[in-house]
């Protein structure tokens, strides 16, 4: 199938379609997962959109044209603002039903034990837990939702301390699963429209990595908005792109990408995109995990930020020229065969 080029080639040569190749490496659902999301979207089953910057702008740098599984990802950055986003891109449409039929299988969560991956969520939202009640302070009585609950391990905490919390998500068996074994009953199969219909007004508002997954930005923290108190706290979680490539990737670009993530962020761009929809930042850092607070000063969206294009620019180049002699020394053993017979030899091992 051909698709509509962005006109330039990628900022990094590595990165181009033709060199793609579909990393195979988990289970038998996640594997299956992803060759089906592979012939979705070169059938066209999977259709895609041409958008325009959240700034308004279509001045863009094609950084990559894959994802790290080797699918069809073309993301670029915007020259006026430096807000990364994913351009062509699926339509909602096709994400629903990305979602829906492969999104947890392709991330080898179908293949885990759900009793192990519970409690490894649980710990994870108790982390959260701590590290949000370091950084506020809530009234007792405080409602807390969630957009994105999963499993609602992360409410779970807020709900032992007597909190009154409510979360949403489209994953059916995850919801179903934590009802079960957290016993909490306000967990909505849906999104923030369930958390409307409880006629409840939130302190604070949970989105930890789910932004990213957002077609609509600025529609859905409008939604986000109507469903928060005068003052009210929101916190998102997002993997920072200033952050994440150098300390989790190992300066890879490339582990950064996955085709769900339609915008990448730093702080610098999460916070001109909050501040145009009314919220003003609290606390933030590059990783990113931040909250910001319901204000009632909008910023204009022609007031980009200060050189935020060249500033993340600087970086992804600056990881590139950091991984390419990995990179490359990891070719140099394919092409001898020498990586394969040490992948060989450690599985006999095991």
């Amino acid at each position: 199938m051909s698709f509509d080029s962005v006109g330039h080639k990628p900022l990094f040569s590595r990165l181009v379609r033709s060199n793609g190749k579909i990393q195979v490496g988990m289970g038998p659902k996640a594997q299956k997962a992803i060759k089906n999301i592979g012939e979705k979207i070169e059938t066209g089953e999977y259709e895609f959109e041409n958008v325009s910057c959240f700034c308004g702008s279509s001045d863009d740098i094609l950084i990559s044209e894959i994802d790290r599984q080797g699918f069809y990802y073309p993301l670029v950055i915007c020259k006026k603002c430096g807000l990364i986003r994913a351009n062509p891109r699926m339509t909602k449409a096709s994400y629903i039903k990305f979602y829906a039929e492969e999104y947890r299988n392709a991330y080898g969560e179908s293949d885990s034990d759900v009793d192990k991956l519970f409690e490894h969520r649980i710990n994870q939202g108790k982390q959260r837990y701590d590290y949000l009640v370091k950084h506020i302070d809530l009234p007792t009585n405080a409602v807390v939702f969630e957009v994105g609950c999963d499993f609602g391990t992360a409410l779970f905490p807020f709900a032992e301390a007597g909190y009154d919390v409510y979360g949403c998500d489209y994953g059916v068996e995850h919801i179903e699963c934590g009802r079960k074994k957290t016993g909490l009953k306000n967990l909505f199969i849906g999104g923030s429209e369930k958390l409307i219909e409880t006629n409840k007004k939130a302190d604070i508002v949970m989105l930890h990595h789910v932004l990213e997954h957002f077609c609509d930005l600025e529609g859905e923290l409008i939604t986000i908005r109507k469903i928060m108190k005068p003052g009210g706290l929101i916190y998102i979680a997002v993997p920072g792109t200033l952050w994440w490539i150098n300390n989790i990737c190992g300066a890879n670009v490339l582990g950064l990408l996955q085709n769900a993530h339609t915008y990448q962020f730093s702080l610098g761009s999460l916070t001109y995109v909050m501040e145009c929809c009314g919220f003003k930042l609290i606390y933030g850092n590059e990783k990113i995990d931040s909250l910001f607070k319901i204000d009632n000063v909008f910023r204009k969206k022609q007031f980009v930020p200060d050189r935020e294009f060249q500033r993340v620019v600087s970086y992804l180049k600056r990881m590139e020229r950091k991984y390419l002699p990995k990179y490359y020394l990891i070719k140099c053993l394919e092409m001898l065969g020498i990586k394969k017979m040490i992948k060989n030899m450690r599985q006999k091992r095991c």
